[in-house]
């Protein structure tokens, strides 16, 4: 599977958006040292225009889904100016209740998922419970 010079500008918005730990500077030197290595007839400038595109087309905006148990629970609209103040960015928020859950939330925003549910507690327990002694 070849890479292509957009794989890697997303990949190098994703590694900067996700990890706080890591210097632009780094991140830049390393996605260009992957273009060079995969893609060598590639100008400096045609990749990034397409870093430009990419992060043109993911906008200020997020998606998210709140889960809740019942219908008295949290609001999605509660919530959403939390995360964009959080986030700076406009995040929208629908809302599902799924009586499967015991009691707490989920919240899914961009590709992750935040787990504050009595089901997702439980099942954390029960893995480090099964984890073997040292």
């Amino acid at each position: 599977m070849k890479v292509t010079p957009r794989d890697i500008a997303r990949s190098l918005i994703d590694s900067l958006a996700s990890s706080s730990d890591v210097s632009v500077d780094d991140a830049c030197e390393s996605a260009i040292v992957l273009l060079k290595k995969t893609n060598p007839g590639v100008p400096l400038k045609q990749f990034l225009k397409v870093v430009e595109r990419e992060l043109v087309r993911r906008g200020n905006t997020a998606t998210g889904l709140l889960v809740v148990p019942h219908e008295h629970s949290l609001k999605a609209e509660t919530l959403a100016p939390l995360l964009e103040a959080r986030t700076g960015k406009h995040v929208h928020v629908d809302r599902k209740v799924s009586p499967e859950l015991i009691g707490g939330a989920v919240l899914l925003v961009d590709h992750r998922r935040i787990d504050c549910s009595i089901q997702g507690a439980l099942a954390a327990l029960l893995r480090t419970c099964l984890l073997p002694l040292d």
